[in-house]
């Protein structure tokens, strides 16, 4: 029926009779066991196994007993399981069952019983710590893993019962046969050993451990008991005795290989116990036994620094075995701490007192340790403590006066406190007690080396002693370093020196006396392969090595592998940090890599380490590299003021002239032509001063003379930095100098001579063109190869070039144009770039010759050498710029092209590709030029006129055309954020254009007016325009366009009466109605003219210009004009005009119905009579307008609803938040006369972070500043701003001043 609740109740009802019987019990088993309750089931039979246990029925009992496990099992409850059987174990409640005889199953017996217990409990411990450990790492700071693994595993193991299932197993098999028993103690062990740390007492479990070991070992049986009692007895006797046995037994076990490293220490064959101490090292690294013996494999091959971090690892698994086995190892730590102290002592007096400390800790350990002794006193020697050091050498030495370690230690010492005789009266006295030490005989050889030369027959001493220390060990490497010093400096045998030392650096390539000096040898006879394998070999043996890397880096340097060169410093330096020879090598090196920065930081550090005049050049000359011109200069003023040397001091006065020169660049470029002149000046004064004589010197006075010739045209509006005196006596020392190497050239006298005849020449410059031509030509004479003869031979044809150019267009130079003296020029500069061609076809001198061939005419060579110049410069983008050139003159577009191309992928930080590829856009009429143009501004340095102008102008047709888009739309928009830029950059560019090239047809000035009125600055825009008109070759059309250009700026900035008359010199020169002006000019003409009436208030003859205007106006400006011609009309204040002016615009809004009649009504001014404005206010509800709400307020102000229009400008707040917005509010509420209002409107445009893009303008910057103008701090800081972001601005400035 399935009624199991009802069932269970009745039997336990049952079971609680008087009488009940076993059926009640044996029925709930069956009850549970039917409805599949297997918890209850369980717990059932446990009861039923107890009442037959109690009747005496064992039998069913144990059957119940196998119910249970069969269930327990079948659920998978291990631990459960685990403990029912525990139940049956000796001393459970059920071990009697066990007894049962008959049953059906057989019970099992105590030995299987407990297997089965070790394996679930086994298998469980490893399961539950595995699940655990996963799902703890994953939690929020849980820590390390190994710390989560600790922890867990100390949980279950508390937990666990596998250690007394063990016991039990061990203590049954002790009556079983005798492998079971080894067999089980195994198992034993190893579970122990893995779990002691996890075991309390620990005391006891250790003691259990060690036991158990003893009866494994001596039994032959399991590797980790061997393991145990070799480390616990500290290389004692059984250690002796169980090693050997360990290696045959268990060969692969972890300790083995440490174990034949011991076995093998005394051996011959020490390589094979090293390599054994190595993978000792990586298998055993918690073992003291294998790092005892990876200590002792580092001291055996001198590996001391190894030694010590081995040591270091070593005490610490000392310390973690003496924590987990509470044993405690003196000796090992004692052959730990000796082998220790005396690597600290090898490796050099820095760590002395580290060696000091160790030794003392090991004759506190064992006060009879002589090792320990001996080392405290060569310690403390070198730690400066020589007396006290003897004092405890010579206390070893009485108390054992046969120790010839002693007496060597003690001449140790003696030497190091230079008691030379001293220290060969000691080494005397060792050699008597060892006579077969060849350390003695060595120590004895340096002894006599060291005694200073005085006598010849020290140095013999020396050699013999050297020759008996050979003789008795030829592996000592001191020995034969010594001997080849001895050769070398005594012996006069240079080959047997080098045989000696080459021999020394093979018995030991770290070598610190032999090596340098074999290295110096082989640098000096030109073997650097032979050197550079010495010195890699030395540091690949000892990284600390700083004789290898210094001049392994100086090795590399001459090589010209600077990247190298600086590791090699580096590595250098890390050892030694105040070598200064390093830092200088290491300066070079960055210099030489290009890391220029770099290099001025590492220069600057060998001036602190040294201020000499060699770290002053130095510093000057980094710097100098690094552009840091003034820093430079004054560098050089330091090391001229500390030069004591004559020589010294000609070198400098030559580098600073040289730095000079720099600065003249630099500042040629900048604009700066007044300083360029007198840095050139000063350049060339120095140079007299110091009398140019070398190919370096008077290539400083040829650049000098080529910067100062560019900068030409400034010289005669400021003579006074130009020293004649200075040139012609640097002319006459040229001259001189010329005579000394032989008669002048054809050629260059004929310059000399055309320009002393030519009296129409300016004088200074053509002094500078001379001085320059003769010092190339003398740099000719004086090289000394034929490379620097063709660079010379380059540099002279680019003066007689320079020269053609300036004779044959060059206003400013000469008055009358003389060709047939630029084309002898030009011959000469085409000569000269032959012969270097012919000398040596670098690609400078390809580029000159093709450039000299192409204004030749000569096509055919100009491509020619152009293609020279790309082959022979493959990372320059010139050469191919040039050759774009040559194809763009002749009109190949697209070979042009390609070749700019070509110019950018190979040198993209050239600006001749950039400037290239955006002449051929313009070409093409393409877009991308203003991109272009734009890419070359921001190359640095560029100063090419082309580049400036072609921005600029293509910046300004751009603008134009979104202009005459505007006008065609009847829209109004400000400029984005990039057209902004472009503008502001298209200013600073025609700026920078006027300022550098002359000019003299006015362009620029007219195009940078242009720009500025577009920026809104118009008396700037009024000033260029005026500039422009002062040019001297305007043409009278020109002129025409820029008079009326300067009379619409000064319109714009009010200045009327100047407007109206510079529209009247416009129509002196033209008439408007001329044929030679188009119908847009007409219109803009008479427009801008009748305007300048207007608001000069001559209004009649302001209306008879707009009469005569709009004849000539196109559909698309028609409604402008018809509205300008209704505001005269209606100004002129009569009934009959004021009808006029109403026709006119209704004749204007019924052709433009898309224009809001209100926006027509507002630009002719006419929104003062109410009428009207009542009118048109039901109209602009409507529209979407941007400029509706703006207008909507000043209807609302002219209608006396003031709070109306500040709600109307509030909802396009509301809507846009931007900086114009917030600006017409701002405006409004000044207007209105509510200073607060319009200030904290003012501070709100101010904050917006379109600042840059919205407050471009004039008017714009004049709203925040006049609603700030009672807020002096406020004022000011908006003033700051706009400098900030337009510096070039010029009344952005005059904000500040106002505030």
């Amino acid at each position: 029926m399935s009624k199991w609740s009802e069932g269970a109740s009745v039997y336990e009802k049952a079971k609680l009779l008087p009488k009940a019987n076993t059926l009640a019990w044996q029925g709930v088993c069956a009850l549970y066991e039917a409805s599949g309750d297997h918890a209850k089931h369980t717990e059932a039979l446990r009861e039923l196994c107890d009442r037959l246990i109690a009747e005496g029925n064992l039998q069913k009992a144990w059957e119940c007993m196998q119910k249970v496990l069969v269930l327990l099992e079948g659920a998978g409850d291990v631990r459960r399981l685990v403990r029912a059987l525990e139940e049956l174990a000796p001393n459970g409640p059920y071990n009697a069952l066990l007894d049962v005889n008959g049953a059906d199953p057989q019970p099992p017996t105590i030995a299987d019983l407990l297997n089965r217990m070790y394996r679930l409990e086994s298998d469980l411990d490893s399961r539950l710590i595995e699940s655990e450990v996963n799902k703890r790492r994953t939690r929020l700071g849980a820590g390390p893993i190994s710390r989560v693994r600790t922890e867990v595993r100390s949980e279950v193991y508390a937990e666990s019962g596998l250690l007394t299932t063990l016991a039990q197993l061990v203590e049954h098999s002790m009556s079983g046969p005798v492998d079971q028993l080894l067999e089980n103690e195994g198992l034993y062990f190893e579970c122990l050993f893995d779990r002691l740390l996890f075991v309390e007492p620990r005391n006891e479990a250790v003691a259990q451990l060690v036991n158990l070991a003893e009866d494994l070992v001596s039994n032959d049986k399991c590797s980790r008991a061997f393991e145990l009692l070799i480390e616990m007895d500290d290389v004692g006797d059984r250690a002796a005795e169980l090693v050997p046995k360990l290696v045959e037994l268990f060969p692969d076990s972890v300790l083995a290989p440490a174990a034949r490293a011991w076995m093998r220490s005394d051996a011959v064959d020490a390589d094979m116990a090293n390599g054994d101490a190595d993978v000792a090292n990586g298998d055993a690294r918690e073992s003291p036994f294998a790092q005892l013996q990876v200590v002792k494999s580092m001291e055996r091959m001198g590996r001391d620094r190894a030694c010590v971090d081995a040591a270091a690892r070593a005490r610490n698994a000392q310390h973690e075995f003496s924590e987990k086995y509470g044993a405690q190892l003196p000796r090992s730590r004692l052959q730990v701490d000796l082998a220790s102290a005396g690597s600290y002592l090898r490796i050099g007096p820095e760590h002395a007192g580290d060696a000091e400390e160790l030794f003392r800790v090991c004759l506190e350990a064992d006060a009879k340790c002589t090792e320990a002794a001996l080392g405290l006193g060569l310690a403390t020697c070198a730690l400066g403590n020589n007396e006290e050091g003897c004092q405890i050498l010579q206390q070893l030495v009485d108390s054992d006066p046969l120790n010839h370690r002693a007496w060597g230690g003690l001449a140790n010492a003696q030497l190091a406190a230079d008691n030379t005789s001293g220290a060969i009266h000691a080494y005397k006295q060792a050699i008597a007690v060892d006579p077969v030490c060849a350390e003695h005989h060595a120590g004895l050889a340096d002894a006599y080396w060291r005694l200073g030369g005085e006598w010849r027959s020290d140095k013999q001493y020396a050699y013999a002693s050297w020759l008996a220390a050979a003789r008795v060990d030829a592996t000592l490497p001191r020995v034969f370093s010594g001997l080849g010093q001895w050769y070398q400096q005594h012996g006069n045998d240079p080959e047997r020196a080098k045989r000696c030392f080459a021999k020394a650096m093979s018995l030991d390539c770290t070598n610190a006396v032999a090596g340098p000096l074999l290295a110096d040898i082989y640098a000096r006879e030109g073997l650097d392969d032979e050197c550079e394998q010495l010195l890699l070999s030395a540091t690949d043996a000892l990284f600390s090595q700083p004789w290898a890397w210094q001049r392994l880096g100086f090795l590399y340097l001459r090589q010209h592998t600077n990247d190298r060169a600086v590791h090699a410093f580096q590595n250098a330096l890390s050892s030694d940090r105040s070598n200064r020879v390093c830092w200088e090598g290491l300066c070079e090196a960055y210099l030489g890599i290009g890391r220029i920065h770099t290099a001025v930081k590492v220069a600057r550090k060998v001036k602190e380490l040294d201020a000499c005049v060699s770290a002053h050049w130095l510093c000057a000359q980094t710097t100098m590299h690094a552009r840091m011109l003034d820093v430079a200069l004054g560098h050089f003023d330091d090391a001229i003021e500390c030069a004591e040397d004559g020589v010294w001091t000609r070198v400098l006065s030559v580098g600073r002239a040289e730095c000079l020169t720099m600065c003249a660049e630099k500042w040629y470029h900048d604009g700066l032509f007044g300083r360029a002149a007198e840095a050139c000046s000063n350049a060339l004064s120095a140079m007299l001063e110091c009398g140019a004589r070398s190919f370096l010197e008077w290539g400083v006075v040829y650049v000098s003379c080529v910067w100062m010739a560019r900068v030409h045209s400034q010289f005669t509006k400021h003579p006074e930095l130009f020293d004649s005196n200075v040139l012609e006596a640097l002319m006459g020392c040229a001259q001189s100098q010329v005579v000394e190497q032989g008669p002048m050239p054809g050629y260059l006298k004929q310059v000399v001579d055309k320009a002393q005849s030519e009296g129409e020449c300016e004088p200074k410059v053509r002094l500078v063109l001379e001085l320059a031509a003769v010092a190339a030509q003398l740099r000719v004479m004086l090289a000394e190869s034929s490379v620097l003869a063709a660079q010379s031979w380059t540099d002279l044809g680019s003066v007689y070039y320079t020269y053609s150019t300036e004779t044959a267009s060059s206003p400013l130079l000469f008055q009358s144009q003389s060709l047939y003296s630029s084309t002898k020029l030009l011959d000469a500069a085409a000569d000269c770039a032959t012969a270097a061609m012919q000398l040596d076809p670098t690609a400078r001198a390809a580029n000159l010759q093709g450039t000299v061939a192409a204004v030749s005419k000569n096509s055919a060579l100009s491509q020619h050498a152009f293609i020279v110049a790309t082959r022979r410069a493959v990372l320059s983008g010139m050469p191919w710029a040039n050759l774009g050139s040559l194809f763009l003159v002749h009109g190949d577009i697209e070979l042009a092209n390609k070749a700019f191309a070509r110019a950018q992928m190979t040198e993209p930080d050239f600006y001749g590709g950039w400037m290239g590829q955006a002449l051929v856009a313009e070409c093409m009429d393409a877009t991308e030029c203003v991109d272009l143009y734009e890419a070359c501004l921001a190359h640095e340095g560029v100063a090419t006129d082309v580049a400036d102008f072609g921005y600029a102008y293509h910046v300004w047709q751009s603008l134009a055309v979104l202009d005459a888009e505007r006008a065609l739309s009847h829209t109004e928009r400000a400029l984005s954020h990039t057209e902004q830029n472009r503008l502001l950059l298209a200013v600073y560019a025609a700026r920078r254009y006027v300022s550098r090239s002359s000019d003299v047809h006015g362009a620029g000035h007219y195009l940078l007016g242009m720009l500025l009125e577009h920026n809104g600055e118009y008396e700037s825009a009024a000033l260029a325009y005026e500039q422009a008109l002062d040019m001297p070759h305007v043409s009278d059309e020109h002129k025409w366009t820029m008079w009326s250009a300067l009379g619409r700026a000064q319109c714009s900035s009010d200045q009327y009466a100047e407007s109206v008359a510079s529209y009247t010199r416009a129509a002196e020169i033209m008439d408007a109605d001329s044929d030679q002006l188009t119908p847009g000019q007409k219109l803009g003409y008479l427009v801008g003219y009748s305007l300048a009436l207007f608001f000069a208030n001559q209004l009649e003859a302001s209306l008879h210009m707009f009469e005569r205007a709009e004849p000539h106006a196109s559909n698309s400006s028609k409604l402008a004009t018809s509205t300008l011609l209704s505001q005269v009309l209606w100004a002129l204040g009569t009934t009959e005009h004021k009808q006029l002016a109403c026709q006119h615009l209704i004749d204007a809004l019924l052709s433009h119905t898309s224009i809001p009649s209100l926006c027509v009504l507002f630009a002719m001014g006419v929104l003062s009579d109410a009428t009207v404005a009542d009118a048109a206010y039901s109209e602009l509800q409507g529209q979407s307008d941007p400029r509706v709400s703006r207008l909507e307020s000043y209807v609302c102000a002219l209608r006396g609803d003031v709070m109306g229009g500040r709600r109307a400008l509030a909802r396009a707040v509301y809507k846009s938040p931007d900086a114009r917005a917030w600006l017409q509010m701002a405006d409004f509420d000044a207007l209105c006369g509510r200073e607060s209002l319009a200030a904290r409107a003012a501070l709100e445009a101010v904050g917006r972070n379109a600042w840059t893009m919205q407050m471009g303008g004039r008017a714009q910057l004049e709203v925040v500043v006049g609603a700030l103008s009672h807020l002096a701090r406020d004022c000011k800081s908006a003033g700051k701003k706009t400098v900030m972001y337009q510096p070039w601005v010029d009344h952005n400035w005059s904000h500040i001043e106002r505030s």
